[in-house]
Order: C-alpha cells, then structure tokens, then sequence
C-alpha cells in the first residue's frame, strides 16, 4: 500500500498499542460487526480476537482470508456482502456469553 513515512506510522502504531488495555474500553451494547483481514500487519490479528472476547455475543468477528488491513480495496465484494449480510440480518440479541460468533471467511 503506502511505502512513505513508514518510520513515523511504526512509531503511530506502537503508540496505539502500549500500555492500552481492552478493559479500558466499554462494552458496546448493540450489535457490532468486526472485520478484519487475515494478513493485517497493522494491527495484529490477535487484537480483533481479543476485541470480540472483551465485546461478547454482541460481536461477530469475520477474518477475510487472503487480505491484509486495507480490505475495502483488497476484497471490497467479500466486505460488501458481511456488511450487507449484517444490516439486512443483524446478530441477535444476547443470551450467555461465549456464544463463539466468529468466522473465517475465503
């Protein structure tokens, strides 16, 4: 994607990562849609893994395979059809935890 100023988006990054704790943030209460490409190397795969634990059943988590951060150019039709798919049959409300709602999807 973009090769310049790579220094100053590594320093960006790993600002936005030190000493941030998931259970800083609130839990979101309505539906939400995590996205993520498989090959993210902005920020770690893990981190989108941790965001749907710390958010629940409320999120579902989808890792498109074969894509890294920037997915809107990468595979834009495999992220139409989730965002699509998410408004038109939203996630139902929540029940228990560690209901599991996360794929990968091709």
């Amino acid at each position: 994607m973009c090769t310049t100023y790579i220094q100053e988006r590594t320093e960006l990054i790993e600002a936005l990562h030190k000493d941030r704790k998931l259970s800083d943030l609130p839990k979101i209460t309505q539906p939400t849609l995590i996205i993520r490409g498989e090959h993210d190397q902005i920020f770690p795969l893990e981190l989108a893994h941790r965001l749907k634990r710390h958010l629940g059943e409320n999120a579902e988590l989808v890792i498109i395979k074969k894509a890294g951060h920037a997915i809107n150019m990468e595979k834009p039709k495999k992220m139409y059809k989730h965002l699509k798919s998410f408004f038109i049959n939203p996630l139902p409300l929540p029940r228990h935890e560690n209901n599991g709602n996360s794929h990968k999807e091709d």
